[in-house]
C-alpha cells in the first residue's frame, strides 16, 4: 500500500487491503504550532489502526508524547510523558484520509494548563526572584492586606454618596 504523503492515506488502498496498522514517529517540529510558548513537544509516537466497516473506515489512534513544560510556581523546566487516544470515522465519500488534523488536535490537548514540578514546590521569591526550592532568600515576606485598596476611602464619602467625584 502506498502512503500518499506522511499521514495522508488513500481510502481505496486501505479498503482493498482490508485495513492498515502502523506505528510512526513523526518529527516533533511538525506539531510545534500546536502549543504556546509554555510547552515544547520533545518526542511523539503514533499508533494508527484503520478498520474497514460497511461504508466507512474507522481510525483508532494512540499518541504518546513527551512535553517540556515549566513549573507554574518556580518556572523550572520539566519533561513529562503524556498519552491519549482518538477515534475518527471516514465515510466512503472521501478519496484520501488525512489524519494530520485529528492528530494535531489530540497533541494540542495533551498539555495541561498548569503543571508543578512537585506538590511541595515553594516557587520563586516575589521580591528577589530566586528559586526558593534551591535557596533561602533574605527578603522579608510582607503579606499584602486584602483591604489595601480601601485605604484611601474616607468614611464621609460613604455618608454622602452624591458628593463623590469619580
Amino acid at each position: 500500500m502506498k502512503e500518499e504523503t506522511p499521514l495522508v492515506f488513500n481510502y481505496a488502498d486501505i479498503r482493498t487491503e482490508g485495513g492498515l496498522s502502523l506505528k510512526l514517529s513523526p518529527s516533533p517540529a511538525d506539531y510545534a504550532d500546536a502549543f504556546d510558548k509554555a510547552a515544547t513537544l520533545k518526542k511523539i509516537d503514533l499508533e494508527l489502526d484503520f478498520s474497514v466497516g460497511g461504508d466507512s473506515i474507522l481510525l483508532e489512534g494512540r499518541v504518546s508524547a513527551e512535553l517540556e513544560l515549566q513549573c507554574a510556581r518556580c518556572a523550572e523546566p520539566l519533561t513529562l510523558p503524556f498519552e491519549d487516544t482518538f477515534d475518527e470515522v471516514y465515510p466512503d465519500t472521501v478519496e484520501y484520509i488525512d489524519t494530520r488534523e485529528v492528530i494535531r488536535e489530540t497533541v494540542a490537548l495533551l498539555a495541561p494548563l498548569k503543571v508543578l514540578c512537585s506538590e511541595a514546590c515553594k516557587g520563586r521569591c516575589l521580591v528577589c526572584g530566586i528559586n526558593r526550592n534551591v535557596q533561602v532568600c533574605a527578603c522579608r515576606a510582607e503579606k499584602a492586606s486584602t483591604f489595601e485598596g480601601l485605604k484611601g476611602l474616607k468614611i464621609k464619602d460613604l455618608k454622602n454618596p452624591g458628593n463623590n467625584k469619580l
